[in-house]
């Protein structure tokens, strides 16, 4: 089971991340395309500079994603673990 969910968190960030270029290179090209000070040339350069200064927090969802996946990892392992050694005798 944690395998099904590692690997559809890293196809989910493989996904984010290639949506996130190409859509910061199409916006790039439309806005070299219009003129120099129009108002859609401007908010063209805006959404690339919002784009671009949002591709860091992909690197801090994928450590939160892998940490969580670690320790689902552990709290399973060791819960399965606990259940086998049955009741402790002393």
């Amino acid at each position: 089971m944690a395998a099904f969910n590692l690997q559809s968190f890293i196809i989910s960030v493989v996904i984010v991340g290639v949506t996130l270029v190409i859509g910061i290179y199409i916006t790039s090209e439309i806005g070299s395309q219009m003129d120099t000070n129009s108002s859609a040339a401007n908010a063209a350069d805006a959404v690339v500079d919002a784009l671009a200064t949002g591709t860091s927090w992909i690197s801090i969802l994928v450590v939160v994603g892998f940490a969580t996946i670690i320790l689902t990892m552990l709290t399973s392992g060791l819960g399965s673990a606990a259940a086998e050694a049955g009741t402790p005798y002393y």
